[in-house]
Order: C-alpha cells, then structure tokens, then sequence
C-alpha cells in the first residue's frame, strides 16, 4: 500500500501490488506480542477496486494519491442506498446518493461504478457472486478492498463475503483486503483484528472533504467517529492518523 505501511517486527512476506502501493503479506504464527514499526513502500501502476458500503477505506484509497501514480481506482456501490434518505422515495434516494458518491469519489480521483443491488437486499447467493466475479474480471484489479463480514449492517455483511466468495474464483488473480467500520448503531465492525496498517496521515483532509460530499447522510454527526478511530490505530504503529486491513 502506498505511504508507511505498519508491519509486525520479524515477520517474513511476501509482496502483492496494490492501491497505490505495494502490501506485504505476513507469514502465519508470527508473534503478536511483538511490536508494530511504520515504513515507506513503493508506488507501482496497478489498478485497485474498492467494494463500498460505507467511507471506511476512503483513506486508504487516497494515501499514495493512486491516481497519480497512473492507476485506476474503481468504488464499487453495492447497494443504490434507496432507504438512507429521509423524505425521499426510493428512485429520489438513488439519485441523491448516485450524485454524493460520485462527487466524494471525485475528491479522491477514483471512479463509481454501481453493482445494482437494492438497499437492505443484497444477497449472499449464487446469482450476487456471479454478478461480482464477471465485473471483478472485467475490471481485472490487483487489490480489492472489501467491508469486514462481521458488521451490524446486513449490507457490509453481504458485500464483504461476496467478496470473499469472489476472491476464492480461480479465475481471478487480486490481493484481498478488508476495512473496519465505527458508526454505531448503523454500522460497526466486530473482532476486526487488523494484519497491516496504511499510515494516512496525509490523506486525511482529503477523506474528511470526500466523506462531506454524502450531504444526505448528516456525516458531521459521525465523522469524528472515524477521524478518532483513524488516531487510535496510528496510535497502534507510531503515526498520526492510521488505517487498519485485514489480509
């Protein structure tokens, strides 16, 4: 990943490219007593894929400035978002939130592309992974982002084992990755148990301006959440700001 990168001291790894930047794999059993150190990874052109429900990987999407770098950044919405908008039917809904996560996404340099599923609805099942491994071959990424499965909103439950079930495709070749979520009671993730850190501390701004864009979605009431959680996890590998993964 591009930036710092935190590792575990010791570990041997093994290096995939993505996001803006390369993303050492760590080896299992290694010590988690051991103490975590940030450092700088290079930035190859490889394109990356954000599965989006929710601003959780807004940071680490930025960091690097991929885009940039000559990559493409793709956010994949997996749900229209059509309940998330008080006052508006559906169809309203849709629209307003197509137009927020294009605008957000513009902050970032990256593109939006809809999965096409209904908010609330989307399923883990034979049709939704088909469905995500036809455009994840499309769009042929190195690294995918994905939310982690153990979250209270049944969206970033269903998006994050899609994922999972594409990533075990043969036919496809990207490095997984999943982000944490802390917007309770909305979304939150559980026994989120990170293996690598993203020092973000330079895309912060940029993420905050992103995350603003959802104007329907009142983020000044819950965007402290993140910017906290971003504190406590550079807290974790000796940065300002810090992003966790889970590989």
């Amino acid at each position: 990943m591009a930036g710092a990168r935190a590792e575990r001291r010791g570990e041997a790894a093994a290096v995939v490219a993505g996001e803006g930047g390369e993303v050492e794999d760590p080896v299992e059993g290694a010590p988690r007593e051991e103490p975590l150190e940030a450092r700088p990874a290079p930035v190859p052109g490889e394109p990356l894929d954000a599965i989006a429900e929710g601003v959780g990987a807004g940071a680490a999407v930025e960091e690097g400035d991929p885009v940039a770098a000559g990559e493409e950044v793709v956010i994949l919405t997996m749900t229209g978002g059509e309940l998330g908008v008080a006052g508006k039917d559906p169809a309203e809904a849709r629209a307003t939130r197509a137009d927020e996560a294009r605008n957000a996404a513009s902050v970032l340099g990256a593109k939006v592309e809809p999965f096409g599923a209904v908010d609330g609805s989307l399923a883990v099942d034979a049709a939704g992974t088909r469905k995500l491994v036809e455009i994840l071959a499309r769009l042929s990424p190195s690294l995918v982002l994905a939310p982690w499965p153990l979250d209270v909103h049944p969206d970033h439950q269903a998006s994050g084992l899609l994922a999972w079930r594409a990533f075990q495709d043969t036919r496809l070749r990207f490095q997984l990755y999943f982000y944490e979520t802390c917007n309770a009671p909305h979304t939150t993730s559980f026994r989120f148990d990170p293996t690598d850190y993203v020092d973000v501390t330079s895309a912060m701004k940029k993420k905050q301006d992103a995350t603003l864009r959802h104007r329907s979605q009142g983020p000044a009431d819950w965007l402290e959440q993140y910017t906290t959680l971003a504190r406590v996890r550079g807290f974790e590998v000796v940065v300002a700001n810090g992003q966790a993964v889970l590989v």
